[in-house]
C-alpha cells in the first residue's frame, strides 16, 4: 500500500469534525488527546461547531495550547446535522473524520482511519467501545453500549458487513469528494441524519470497511432516564422520514426491526401504533421497573426492560410520523410485501419486469380514479390499450416505466437511451434516477423537466410544464442539496417549479404558476402570485 504521502499529497490531510453542545469539560478532555496523536500535526486540523451552548466554549478554551491548528466555530441551536456541515463546509483536509464531542481517543486513532482509505469512495467505521466505568454508567447507557458492541464484533469477524445504513457519526471517515457528491447532511434531520447520510453515500458508490483499531471510547456524561425516552422517540420519528425518502430500500423501514422482536413483545408494539397515549403509560411502568431490577443486580432482566421501553417508544414515534394507525398500516403493508418480494428471491431482470408491467396497471388505474372523480366525460371502464393510445400523459409514464425497468435490469445504457427517447417524443427531461412509484397521473405529458434525486408518491398528479429541480436547500450551505419529495395525493399545477431538498406533504395542492422552494405541510394549498392587472396605455 502506497505511503499517506504517495495518497494524500501535500497539505491538510485529515479534518477532525465534532458538533459539541453544553460539554465543555468533556470537549477539552477530547482536544488533549487529540494533541497526542502520531500523526505529524501539521498534516490535520480539528474543527468544533458549538450547536449553541448556554456558555461560549471558545471562552472556556482559551487557555488551550494545541500542535495541531484548532477552529471554534459558533451557531444558534440548530441540531447536529447542520452543526457538522458547517465544520465540513471550512474543512481543508482530504479526509473528513466525525467524532462526538463525549469521546476518547488513543495517539494512533486518526492514523488508522487512514490506513483504510484507498481511495475517495471509501467510508471507514470506526470502533465504539464503552469506556472502562461502563458498570457505573445508567441503565440506558449500558443498553447502547451492549448493541454497539454487538455491531462492532460482527463487522470485525466478517459475519456482517459494513452498510451505508451502518453509518453513525461517533466515529466515521470518509472524503470530502465523496460528501460534497452525495449532497452533505440533510438539515431536515435532527436524529439519525448519519444513518440517512450513509445510504446516500451507497447510492453514491461508495465502499465500506470497519476500522476495528480506530476506536474511541464512549463515556456520556447523560443521566436522565426521559431523555433517553425521548431520544428514543426521536428515533421512531426519523427513521420513518428516512424509510420516505429512501423508499427503494426496505432495510430503512422503522417495521424491518419487527421481525427481531421477541414474540410476547411485538403486540406491545403494534399497540404503541395504535394507541400511543395508553403505551405511553406501559412505558414509564417498564422503565422503572427496569431500573428497580438494575439496582438489585439483576441486569440481564434490566438490559431486556431497556430494550421493550425503547421499542414502545419507538413505535409511539413512527405512529407520530405517519399520522394514523390507518396510514401506518398501510406503510407496514407496502413494507412487508417489499421484504416478500425480496425472500423470494424476485430480483434482477425478473423484478425489473414484475416492477414494469405492475407500474404500468397502477398507473392506469390511477389515471381511471381520477378520471371517474373529475371528469364527466370520461368513458367508464376505458381499457389500459385504448388510454395508452389516446392520453398523451400515460403514454410518458409508460415511457418512464420501460426506462426504469432497464434501470432495475442493470441495463444502464438502455435507460440513458429512454431518457434521451422521452426528450425527443414529449419535450420532457425525466432522468432515469427520479423515482416515480406506481400510480402517479401526468397530464398532458410534455415539457416536465425531473431530478434525478426526485421523489414522487402514489397518487400524485403533474400537469405540463412542471419543474422537479436540483437545488440548495435556501437555510443551508452549498452542499446540502437535494431535490423535491412528493407525498401521496399532491396535485402540482400548470408551470409550477419546485426545487431544493424539500418535502411536500400528503394531499397538498401546488397551484399553476407557483415557485416553491421550501417544504410545505400535508393538506397545503400553495398559490402563485396574483398577477397584477393594469391599464394599457396609448
Amino acid at each position: 500500500m502506497a505511503s499517506f504521502e504517495a495518497r494524500f499529497g501535500d497539505g491538510v490531510w485529515v479534518s477532525l469534525v465534532m458538533a459539541t453542545y453544553n460539554r465543555a469539560a468533556l470537549l477539552r478532555r477530547l482536544l488533549e488527546q487529540l494533541d497526542a496523536q502520531t500523526l505529524d500535526p501539521a498534516r490535520y486540523e480539528v474543527i468544533v461547531v458549538d450547536d449553541g451552548s448556554k456558555e461560549d466554549p471558545r471562552d472556556k478554551l482559551a487557555d488551550l495550547k494545541t500542535r495541531y491548528t484548532l477552529c471554534i466555530e459558533r451557531q444558534e441551536n440548530a441540531g447536529p446535522a447542520v452543526a457538522r456541515q458547517r465544520g465540513v463546509d471550512i474543512a481543508r483536509g482530504k479526509i473528513i473524520v466525525i467524532i462526538d464531542d463525549d469521546m476518547q481517543v488513543k495517539p494512533a486513532f486518526l492514523e488508522n482511519h487512514l490506513a483504510k482509505h484507498d481511495d475517495d469512495r471509501t467510508v471507514v467505521l470506526g470502533r465504539l467501545r464503552p469506556d472502562q466505568k461502563l458498570a457505573d454508567m445508567p441503565l440506558f447507557e449500558r443498553f447502547y453500549a451492549r448493541v454497539m458492541g454487538k455491531k462492532g464484533d460482527d463487522w470485525a469477524s466478517g459475519k456482517t458487513p459494513v452498510v451505508g445504513q451502518s453509518v453513525y457519526t461517533g466515529n466515521v471517515s470518509f472524503s470530502r469528494t465523496l460528501f460534497l457528491q452525495a449532497g452533505g447532511f440533510d438539515p431536515q434531520f435532527r436524529a439519525l441524519e448519519d444513518e440517512e447520510l450513509g445510504i446516500r453515500f451507497e447510492k453514491a458508490g461508495a465502499k465500506f470497511a470497519f476500522a476495528n483499531d480506530a476506536e474511541t471510547l464512549h463515556g456520556s456524561d447523560w443521566t436522565s432516564m426521559k431523555k433517553w425516552m425521548d431520544r428514543a422517540y426521536r428515533d421512531g420519528v426519523y427513521q420513518t422520514k428516512l424509510a420516505r425518502k429512501h423508499p427503494d430500500l426496505p432495510g430503512a423501514s422503522p417495521w424491518r426491526h419487527l421481525p427481531d422482536l421477541n414474540p410476547v413483545s411485538r403486540p406491545f408494539m403494534a399497540l404503541s401504533v395504535a394507541a400511543p397515549a395508553t403505551t405511553s403509560l406501559v412505558a414509564e411502568a417498564a422503565a422503572r421497573t427496569a431500573v428497580a431490577f438494575d439496582k438489585v443486580g439483576l441486569e440481564p432482566i434490566a438490559i431486556a426492560g431497556a430494550t421493550f421501553v425503547y421499542g414502545i417508544q419507538y413505535y409511539r414515534g413512527v405512529r407520530r410520523e405517519t399520522g394514523s394507525a390507518v396510514a401506518a398500516a398501510r406503510e407496514y403493508r407496502e413494507f412487508k410485501r417489499g421484504i416478500d418480494l425480496l425472500r423470494r428471491g424476485e430480483r434482477g431482470d425478473g423484478a425489473a419486469w414484475r416492477g414494469l408491467v405492475e407500474g404500468i396497471r397502477e398507473d392506469h388505474r390511477m389515471i381511471r380514479f381520477y378520471a371517474d372523480k373529475y371528469d364527466a366525460r370520461s368513458s367508464q371502464g376505458a381499457s389500459l390499450a385504448s388510454d395508452a393510445v389516446k392520453k398523451i400523459g400515460f403514454q410518458l409514464m409508460i415511457a418512464y416505466r420501460v426506462m426504469r425497468f432497464f434501470r432495475a435490469a442493470g441495463l444502464g445504457l438502455g435507460a440513458q437511451l429512454m431518457s434521451r427517447s422521452i426528450r425527443h417524443a414529449f419535450a420532457s427531461d425525466v432522468h432515469w434516477d427520479a423515482e416515480l412509484e406506481p400510480g402517479v397521473v401526468i397530464v398532458h405529458g410534455f415539457g416536465l423537466a425531473i431530478s434525478y434525486a426526485a421523489k414522487v408518491k402514489s397518487g400524485c398528479i403533474i400537469f405540463q410544464n412542471v419543474t422537479l429541480g436540483f437545488g440548495n436547500d435556501p437555510d443551508s450551505r452549498e452542499s446540502a442539496g437535494g431535490a423535491p419529495l412528493l407525498e401521496n395525493d399532491v396535485h402540482v399545477g400548470i408551470g409550477a417549479t419546485l426545487f431544493g431538498p424539500i418535502v411536500v406533504g400528503a394531499g397538498s395542492k401546488i397551484m399553476a404558476g407557483c415557485v416553491l422552494a421550501k417544504s410545505v405541510p400535508p393538506r397545503s394549498v400553495v398559490h402563485a402570485p396574483i398577477p397584477e392587472v393594469g391599464v394599457r396605455g396609448g
